[in-house]
């Protein structure tokens, strides 16, 4: 069984001595680079600029006024591809963001460049969004419960990935679905706990959170390796 929460956030804060700025540079990064494709995110800012003189995103009357403006439209795309592109990068991003905290708390000196490791298994971590997507998308369309239950659910396969670059990604969610049975509130329960510091997030306009987001991965990759420890799954 894991520690309590109070417990893992201690040891969160005790492992990221030391290592606070590369944790908040990786968790910035793999926010930066997820969002940065996507509607209103900053490259349709500096697309809309280039297409139509100005940063907002909504187009003229007639973006096809001239040959050039309706292959700019063509090639940069107006349907989405932002958002493709993001998704795209956020498996790849996100199992490189969980090998760091998995070095940082087992003190194998982690650093930035694990970032990109990710992109090393990058068909895998592609599947393995897409198919946590799937899955919790189709839960959510019954009630918003099931759908966090099968967050929950498939929360560790990031990590079973990293520790295991063998499985494929249906594995990990396999692995993660069996290693949750019986401990998925205790997640919920170490989630909540971070509700005061959420707050604090929204008061500081989001500030907070380059501090909040490692203390809480650090924490959640914690209780991954508890887990793992007491698990003959992985």
């Amino acid at each position: 069984m894991p520690q309590e929460s109070k417990d893992l956030k201690c040891k969160a804060k005790e492992q990221l001595k030391g290592y606070w700025l590369q944790a908040i540079i990786v968790c910035f990064f793999t926010w930066l680079l997820t969002i940065a494709f996507r509607e209103n995110g900053p490259v349709y800012a500096v697309r809309n600029i280039f297409l139509y003189g100005r940063a907002l995103n909504v187009p003229p009357v007639n973006p096809f006024s001239s040959i050039s403006s309706f292959i700019k439209y063509i090639l940069i795309g107006e349907i989405g591809w932002g958002d493709l592109i993001s998704f795209i990068l956020m498996g790849p991003l996100t199992l490189g963001a969980s090998g760091f905290f998995l070095k940082l708390i087992r003190n194998e000196d982690p650093g930035i460049k694990d970032l990109g490791d990710g992109f090393k298994s990058f068909l895998k971590s592609f599947i393995l969004n897409l198919l946590i997507t799937i899955f919790t998308t189709l839960w959510s369309l019954l009630l918003i419960i099931p759908g966090i239950i099968a967050g929950f659910r498939y929360s560790m396969a990031y990590y079973i990935m990293m520790d295991n670059p063998h499985l494929s990604a249906l594995e990990a969610l396999k692995q993660s679905k069996a290693m949750m049975v019986g401990y998925k509130f205790d997640l919920f329960i170490l989630e909540l706990s971070f509700l005061g510091w959420l707050l604090l997030v929204a008061v500081t306009f989001g500030l907070a959170l380059l501090w909040v987001n490692p203390y809480y991965e650090a924490a959640k990759v914690n209780f991954y390796q508890e887990l793992k420890a007491n698990s003959t799954i992985v």
